[in-house]
């Protein structure tokens, strides 16, 4: 499997709402030379479109059922921590339910390697698994729109946050891999709680074309 190295930011986006680009990684879901498998590369003009994504890209997941599944078509991605900190881990995504219940296609799974340590209730050894990570707010979320996905479910209705602690110019592989039918990833952004509190974040970070 070919590993991409990418550390990536949305500079002058992000710039213009002051924050500090060694308080975050931006990471584009379709800047992978991974065998993307079943996951299918969205672009605008396609049929299943979404608006106002980021590089009018994404990628969508179209393996396993809308309701769950095994670990499936890993994407490999590598970044540089900017600085020694905990950053929280948020995914920019979206649902296409086709008819099925509301919370369903709304989950993959995570998993990161390197020199880190946890900084929420997992443990690193968790962490360093594959864990579910599903839309926060799960089945309030409207379909068709682009949400954050950032609450980690490694027990069934035990809900924690992927915060990591990294060390500054250390390298680490997070890798996604598709758990239910027709969930989609537009970006991933990993941010420094000790700067940006959750709720800012998420209006921060959220791309508007």
């Amino acid at each position: 499997m070919t590993i991409f190295t990418f550390l990536g930011c949305k500079t002058n986006q992000f710039l213009k709402n002051n924050i500090n680009t060694k308080d975050y990684v931006f990471i584009e879901a379709e800047k992978t030379v991974s065998d993307l498998q079943k996951w299918q590369l969205v672009q605008k003009g396609d049929q299943n479109y979404i608006e106002r994504a980021s590089g009018d890209a994404y990628l969508e997941f179209m393996g396993n059922k809308p309701i769950t599944g095994k670990p499936n078509s890993p994407l490999i991605y590598q970044f540089t921590a900017p600085k020694t900190g905990d950053f929280q881990l948020m995914l920019m995504s979206s649902k296409r339910l086709e008819g099925v219940k509301s919370d369903w296609c709304n989950d993959a799974y995570v998993r990161l390697s390197g020199d880190f340590e946890s900084a929420s209730k997992l443990s690193k050894e968790a962490l360093e698994k594959d864990i579910k990570i599903l839309q926060d707010g799960n089945d309030e979320t409207a379909e068709l729109e682009w949400h954050w996905a950032s609450t980690a479910e490694k027990d069934r209705h035990v809900y924690n946050n992927f915060i990591y602690q990294l060390k500054k110019e250390e390298k680490y592989t997070l890798t996604l891999s598709g758990r239910s039918k027709r969930f989609s990833i537009d970006y991933i952004v990993l941010y420094d709680i000790d700067k940006i509190d959750s709720k800012k974040a998420k209006q921060l970070f959220k791309i508007k074309q």
